[in-house]
């Protein structure tokens, strides 16, 4: 039986051992944690509970599971859950219905809630049913709704060979929007997913925000998921469980010291404790940084994708997105949804959790010493920016520091000008727990091993594929390149996935291999793509800034108007029967373009 050693537990490693081991593989996953899942764990505030109820829940992050996720769901359904209930973790995600945008300097918060349209793929219907309620000044959001479009007809060709050099920031044209809108566009990127519109590609940040988009405007009620309890408990529990029944041997509290090299092979992985092992293949399913330690000169003289990895300037790569957990004596639901707060410095976002964990019966005796109530789950994603109250960078803040500023900026944004209008007071306050994985022991600022790839313009190319060029090494990990392009719990199942294809390839398997998904964008736009891709192989601009057009409806109307022509059907069959040439200059023609 082939044998595979995988140095890493999160969701990466996990991955690779489930889809091998269901293929009959012996496998071995080594972690420096002695709790499993990376990032996605949770991390139980110790001694906190009494009574025989079980620890308040302390996370890195809130989860967050959109419709465009299939990997990681597929996963769960895969996991059967064996507390007496027939099903699967899958069951366990709960679906918001709502979400909301508070703003500091409006009387109130908005909420939106998900409705399917008519017109499931009308994107600047999608549009206008975001920005309906917030008074957006009519040029921004024509101007935006233009790049949407601009991006969804944009071939994959000039995504990569165009826009992965932008930054998203500058792709939008940023600077030509009103301060309100800039607001919006440089905080709401980054409160949802690992993503900064003014440092990310364009490439990136716009594959992601149409999937986004899309789920808004096309899911009705079910627009995204968030988990019905503390994540360890409602999916990593149950799947390491799963894993042990089909023979993964799990190794914790283990950290990797180096990989040996033999013969151009890997012939061993040690370890901090001093033992060393053998396998036929090896996965590096740890977090970037990690990687980046333990690939030598040795190994980056074998694999050129490994010695860019290494040569690499990590800091520049990442950023820091960070949970910070608010423990109240009464429940507060604000919305059944995610919360966004534009014009916090620190880009926070904010989930009321204990109304989705209603299954596992009333917060205050399931956890904690029965005095808790409430929980409000926040994500902190901006690190640099001095705050409001405690006017420091947040890096540079104590954590108690942090926890007064973000508890400062969500009141400020929730409560209203009147005393009976307060929604959150500090009466309400038990304790905050903020990410264990914060490590203050050498000071300010502190050091944080669980930072995201924020993919800055041209980091595709630093990115490795999971096959190694070294025949028994693969990665894994949420920097791999994927389809999902993603710092997530996606993008860290897809690459395990390949990882996993990977090694049955190497091995002649004849085993099925993992399915990989790419992202599904509208059908209607893929003829559009297809005339863009050999206008971008001629070298020339996209349709839109060929004939000047200046507003998403003057682009709109273009698509109405060639769709009303032709026909859709039309625009396929001329590009599979005639010369590409022929249809760009054709089209052109008709446009009054030469």
């Amino acid at each position: 039986m082939p044998s595979v050693i995988v140095i890493g537990g999160g969701v990466a490693g996990l991955t690779v051992a489930h889809e091998l081991a269901e293929r009959g593989l012996e496998v071995h996953v080594f972690e420096a944690r002695t709790a499993w899942g990376g990032k996605a764990r949770s991390q139980p505030v110790a001694g906190t509970g009494t009574g025989g109820r079980s620890d308040l829940p302390g996370e890195h992050g809130f989860r967050f599971y959109p419709r465009f996720y299939r990997h990681v769901i597929d996963q769960m359904q895969r996991t059967p859950v064996t507390n007496g209930v027939n099903g699967n973790v899958e069951q366990h995600l709960k679906a918001t219905t709502e979400s909301a945008i508070a703003m500091v300097d409006e009387d109130t918060w908005f909420r939106f809630y998900r409705r399917r349209l008519d017109k499931p793929y009308s994107v600047l219907e999608a549009l206008e049913l975001f920005f309906q309620e917030l008074d957006f000044d009519a040029a921004d959001v024509s101007l935006f709704g233009l790049k949407i479009l601009q991006f969804m007809t944009s071939s994959d060709e000039r995504r990569l060979g165009e826009y992965e050099g932008l930054s998203w920031w500058d792709y939008l044209r940023g600077d030509l929007y009103s301060p309100k809108l800039q607001r919006q566009l440089r905080a709401v990127p980054r409160t949802m997913v690992a993503m900064d519109p003014q440092h990310g590609s364009a490439r990136t940040i716009g594959i992601i925000s149409i999937q986004l988009l899309l789920d808004f405007a096309t899911s009705g009620v079910n627009n995204d998921r968030t988990m019905g309890g503390p994540t360890s408990q409602m999916w990593l529990e149950p799947w390491v469980a799963y894993l042990r029944r089909l023979g993964v041997h799990l190794h914790g509290g283990v950290r990797c010291s180096g990989l040996d090299v033999t013969d151009g092979r890997i012939s061993q992985v040690r370890f901090d404790d001093g033992q060393a092992l053998g396998a036929d293949h090896y996965v590096l399913a740890v977090p970037i940084d990690a990687a980046q330690v333990l690939i030598t000169p040795e190994l980056a003289a074998l694999d050129p994708a490994l010695a860019r990895l290494r040569a690499a300037d990590v800091d520049q790569l990442v950023s820091w997105m960070v949970g910070l957990q608010f423990f109240l004596y009464e429940d507060v639901p604000l919305v059944r949804g995610h919360i966004f707060y534009p014009d916090s410095p620190w880009a926070l976002t904010s989930i009321s959790q204990p109304q989705f964990w209603r299954e596992l019966g009333l917060f205050r005796r399931q956890f904690g010493d029965g005095s808790v109530g409430g929980l409000i789950s926040v994500d902190i994603s901006e690190w640099d920016t001095p705050g409001t109250f405690v006017p420091k960078r947040a890096k540079d803040c104590t954590p108690e520091e942090i926890k007064l500023e973000v508890w400062a900026q969500l009141k400020a944004s929730l409560n209203g000008r009147h005393a009976d209008e307060q929604i959150l007071t500090d009466e309400l306050l038990h304790s905050a727990h903020l990410d264990a994985d914060l490590d203050y022991s050498t000071g300010l600022p502190p050091r944080n091993p669980s930072r995201l790839l924020v993919h800055p313009p041209r980091s595709w190319e630093v990115r490795p594929e999971a096959a190694s060029v070294i025949p028994n090494l693969c990665l894994a990990g949420d920097y791999v390149r994927t389809h999902t392009n993603l710092a997530s719990m996606e993008g860290a199942c897809e690459a395990g996935r390949r990882a996993a294809n990977a090694i049955l390839d190497r091995m002649g398997s004849t085993a099925t291999r993992a399915t990989i998904w790419p992202l599904e964008e509208p059908a209607a736009f893929e003829a559009w793509k297809r005339l863009d891709a050999v206008l971008y192989q001629r070298g020339r601009a996209h349709l839109f800034e060929l004939l000047g057009i200046d507003s998403a409806f003057k682009a709109a109307d273009l698509l109405r108007r060639f769709g009303a022509l032709t026909g859709v059907s039309r625009v396929d069959d001329l590009l599979d029967r005639v010369r590409a040439t022929d249809l760009v200059d054709g089209l052109l023609s008709r446009l009054g373009v030469h």
